[in-house]
């Protein structure tokens, strides 16, 4: 075929020119995908100015290559002439400097030897490769042939640059609008993430229980969030190995699953939960293991595309782990998982609060484009968007940025106005107008983007202000001002700010917040020489009200209370709340330690007032410890440390007063911290030991049947001071760590003990003594339990317990089910020390115990004392009529067993009949007992009486 022979192609006229621009132009406006603009610009250019054989092909830097894309299909026999793709080689040094690369004889053209034949085969003469520019970087190549050599006019080249240009452009756009929308959708992730945030804070707040907060952080997650399941697990109390599932949401109803998990497991060493439990970590993955479902999902479940492990820490301890799966590939952005990590930090604590910080992020990507070109895409934005041009007047406003200002006109109206007019109409909206100004002329001048700039607005608005130069090819064009409002998202972060440092009860400072303000005041009052007090103060017997009228109404008390105790004090004073019923005091400003006494009088007596909640009157007291500095001139931790010490010592003087710290009373907590010390290496060193000191029936017989047990009292082996009783070191048999171990010891030792007599021929019954801490812990059982499967023959003659009635914790409701479990058991159960602490014996009727200890204190002064024998003798008789055995102990002398015999009590123990032996002395004591004559006559008279008959005798 002779091409030169062919007609020339008649010349495209303007008006074909400028209806080839204008399609193109029409095309940017619709804003298409580049392979959608591709192939609408080949179109055009096709049917406008009678282009050949157009194609368009991207720059693929990775391999080397123009890449085609369009035309994406081809048809039949035209894959030569329309190759997938070409060399770098074929585009000249030039052409990448963003010039048309023009070929007017394309089959002698060096360097397309390979595509000679199809030139040939398809008529093709000529070629233009003109580079589509984006951002300034040649991004694809327009490849136009023609089969005639003159076709390629300046005009016609002019024309194909400007329709590259557009191509240019319409790159730009797409990649903006994507940024556009991949920004649009991390912030609704992030308003997500927060909105689930605020919502678990809420159930962190609300929740009743911790396992209401367990379920309902589950349910509110996964339904918030949109997830498969949720499910939360916590450490196993017993070894803090072994993940227990606590809650869950999304899981069926007896799905096949054990719901502990073991951390040492090595089938589930790959499972998140675990690794974030090691770790301390979130863990992210995507996807999880296929076919190996990680526990506690079931195969049979839906399977999770993405998995969120978050560590969950208690005090800084970890205690558990709380898993979000989800069906998105895509989900648990980096973003997100930040702020589920402040999610999982409230959650964590469970009961206590702790500061929920929400992540914020906002991601403006710098606009780099021709305003005309993206009004449609900013106008449709939820962000106030102005634009500046370069002699500072509006360029362009969206609808947003006249919402967010409230102003009145219409975007249109706005444009091409100054920046001081403007100025005029946005000032009315701003908090200090004189102040922003000037910010914003210190902005323009620096000519620099800046990021989160934050802007006060009246009525308490707070706007996000992000300002972008607008630079193309090195030449200013303007300036963009991108603001949103954040006002929710602030006061958002100002409530997670109160959480963190204040009392949701009572809106005082926490106890965090008290050391920050303590560690002032503490300062001033060095510069100032003044005295500083610090105060601790306790509400005396706060439990009666939670018991009495509900932890709500708890609330309300502490809530009235503090009302009170800062009615007295000055607005520079501090008030906080410890926890429970503690309240921190710090006043300073003092003369004198009498005016320390004043304020403190002033406190007590507020507190004294009768408190009226939900229908009831409740009378309160406090005690309050203080501490003066800088006489005591220790840190702010030691300052409350000693105040506590004081309100201790203020409540065993008998509450409802004040205590002023001494160094005495460190030196006694010292004291009973050795003596804890003492205790514990006496417990490993096996330096404890059992005496046991004998009951006696004031009624019975001589020897064995005279005898109605023996009671095991624990003593101290110290070398260097021989046995110590127990009344020096009371307070560490309930001590938490120690309650259990020194009460498994004495009653192994006493069942042993009492196995070895039976075995001796001697049956007699034994009773020990129980902490309260140890009868109310959940493993009293299984300690009793353990004890007599190995000494079974114990039961066979009796076994009992003793719990003292002033039992430093002492839960009622929990006692009266273990005594009445112990009773079913057969275990016989008194309560000793009567008399001494807050039991009555109405509240005696109602515990299932069967004999009372009259506390040696009222034995002691029997004989002169005429009050203690009336209160023995009302015990002794009210206990009778109510069928408890009474048995007195303390015993010392024969006139005192004589009158206690008279009176009716039943037993008696003490000095008199016997003092503490060891167990090897009890078969031989036993033996030789002969009680007083005089018991037995004593006796007969008192029955008489009651019966109204006269003396036998």
């Amino acid at each position: 075929m002779d091409v030169n022979a062919a007609p020339a192609p008649a010349p495209a006229s303007s008006e074909h020119f400028y209806a080839a621009l204008f399609d193109i132009g029409q095309l940017l406006v619709r804003s298409l995908d580049p392979p959608a603009l591709y192939e609408a610009v080949i179109e055009v250019l096709e049917r406008r100015i009678g282009a050949l054989r157009v194609m368009i092909g991207e720059v693929d830097h990775t391999t080397g290559w123009f890449r085609r894309i369009a035309p994406a299909r081809v048809a039949a026999g035209m894959e030569d002439i329309f190759p997938d793709r070409l060399p770098f080689s074929v585009a000249r040094l030039p052409f990448w400097e963003g010039t048309p690369q023009l070929e007017s004889d394309i089959r002698h053209a060096p360097g397309f030897e390979m595509f000679h034949q199809a030139y040939v085969r398809h008529g093709i003469a000529s070629a233009v490769a003109v580079p589509v520019m984006k951002f300034g970087e040649v991004r694809a190549g327009l490849v136009v042939r023609s089969s005639h050599i003159s076709f390629f006019s300046p005009r016609m080249i002019e024309l194909l640059q400007q329709a590259a240009a557009s191509i240019g452009l319409g790159l730009e756009a797409h990649e903006q609008r994507m940024l556009l929308l991949q920004s649009v959708r991390e912030e609704a992730c992030q308003r997500r993430a927060l909105r689930l945030l605020s919502e678990m804070v809420k159930v962190v707040t609300h929740s009743p229980d911790e396992q209401t907060l367990l379920a309902d952080a589950c349910r509110v997650a996964r339904r918030m969030g949109g997830y498969l399941v949720t499910w939360l697990a916590l450490l196993d109390g017993c070894d803090g190995q072994t993940l227990r599932l606590c809650a869950h949401d999304g899981l069926a109803d007896g799905f096949e699953t054990s719901p502990r998990l073991s951390l040492g497991d090595a089938a589930h060493r790959h499972n998140p939960a675990v690794i974030a439990m090691l770790t301390g970590q979130p863990q992210v993955r995507h996807p999880p293991s296929p076919g190996h479902p990680d526990w506690p999902l079931a195969g049979d479940l839906p399977h999770p595309r993405a998995l969120l492990a978050l560590p969950l820490l208690v005090e800084g301890a970890m205690v558990g782990v709380f898993v979000m799966a989800a069906p998105d590939a895509e989900a648990f952005a980096l973003s997100e998982v930040q702020v589920f990590s402040e999610m999982a930090v409230e959650l964590g604590l469970g009961i206590q609060m702790q500061r929920a910080q929400a992540a914020r992020v906002a991601a403006e990507q710098n606009l780099r484009f021709n305003l005309q070109h993206f009004r449609t895409v900013l106008s449709n934005q939820y962000s106030g968007i102005l634009v500046m041009s370069e002699d500072n007047r509006v360029k362009f406003v969206n609808e947003a940025f006249c919402t967010l200002y409230g102003l009145p006109e219409a975007p249109s109206e706005l444009e091409n106005l100054a920046s001081s007019a403007i100025y005029e109409r946005l000032k009315k909206a701003l908090e200090d107008p004189e102040r922003e100004w000037q910010r914003v002329q210190d902005i323009l001048a620096r000519n620099e983007t800046v990021k989160g700039d934050e802007v006060s607005i009246k009525g308490g608005r707070t706007f996000l202000r992000d300002f972008t130069p607008i630079t193309i090819d090195g030449v200013s064009r303007g300036q963009l001002w991108h603001q949103r409002d954040i006002t929710e998202q602030k006061m958002h972060e100002a409530r997670v700010e109160r959480l963190a440092f204040y009392d949701v009860v009572t809106g005082l400072p926490n106890r965090r917040l008290l050391f920050q303000l303590l560690e002032k005041t503490r300062t001033r009052a060095m510069e100032q020489r003044s005295l500083m007090a610090v105060g601790v103060l306790d509400l005396d017997r706060f439990k009666s009200v939670n018991d009495t009228i509900g932890h709500g109404g708890g609330d309300h008390v502490l809530l009235e209370a503090s009302t009170r105790i800062l009615g007295i004090l000055r607005e520079e004073d501090v008030l906080a709340r410890f926890g429970g019923d503690e309240f921190a005091l710090v006043i300073s400003g003092f003369d004198s330690r009498e005016q320390l006494d004043v304020i403190s009088r002033c406190i007590l007596q507020a507190l004294r007032a009768p408190f009226h909640v939900m229908g009831e009157q409740l009378y309160l007291s406090a005690s309050i410890g203080w501490t003066l500095f800088p006489l005591d001139e220790s840190d702010a931790e030691g300052l409350i440390r000693h105040a506590d010490l004081a309100m201790y010592a203020a409540k065993e003087e008998g509450k409802d007063r004040g205590a002023l710290y001494e160094p005495a009373m460190e030196l006694e907590q010292l004291r009973l911290q050795a003596m804890r010390e003492r205790i514990a290496q006496a417990l490993q060193q096996s330096r404890l030991q059992l005496l046991f000191q004998p009951i006696v029936y004031i009624d019975g017989l001589p020897g064995l049947h005279g005898v109605a047990g023996m009671e095991a009292l624990l003593r101290l082996d110290d070398t260097g001071q021989g046995l110590i009783e127990p009344a020096r070191f009371m307070h560490v048999l309930d001590d938490p760590q120690l309650a259990r171990p020194i009460g498994r010891y004495v009653l192994d030792e006493a069942l042993k003990r009492c196995q070895s007599w039976m075995q001796e021929g001697i049956s007699i019954p034994v009773s020990i003594n129980i902490s309260t801490r140890h009868l109310l812990h959940p493993a009293f059982f299984t300690d009793i339990d353990a004890a007599l499967e190995m000494y079974p023959g114990v039961m066979d003659v009796g076994f009992g317990i003793e719990v003292t009635e002033t039992g430093p914790s002492m839960d009622h409701a929990r006692a009266k089910v273990v005594i009445e479990e112990c009773r079913r058991r057969g275990i016989r159960v008194g309560l000793d020390d009567f008399g001494t602490g807050s039991a009555s014996l109405s509240h005696i009727q109602q515990l299932d115990i069967e004999h009372i200890k009259l506390d040696q204190s009222f034995v002691r002064d029997i004989l002169n004392d005429e009050r203690n024998m009336a209160i023995a003798a009302g015990v002794i008789t009210t206990a009778r009529m109510l069928a408890k055995t009474v048995i007195a102990e303390g015993v010392e002398t024969s006139a005192q067993g004589d009158l206690l015999a008279s009176l009716g009590c039943h037993q008696l123990q003490g000095f008199s009949i016997s003092r503490p032996m060891p167990a090897e002395a009890v078969a031989g004591w036993v033996a030789g007992w002969v009680p007083p004559s005089t018991w037995g006559t004593l006796v007969n008279e008192r029955q008489s009486l009651l019966a109204g008959q006269p003396d036998g005798g």
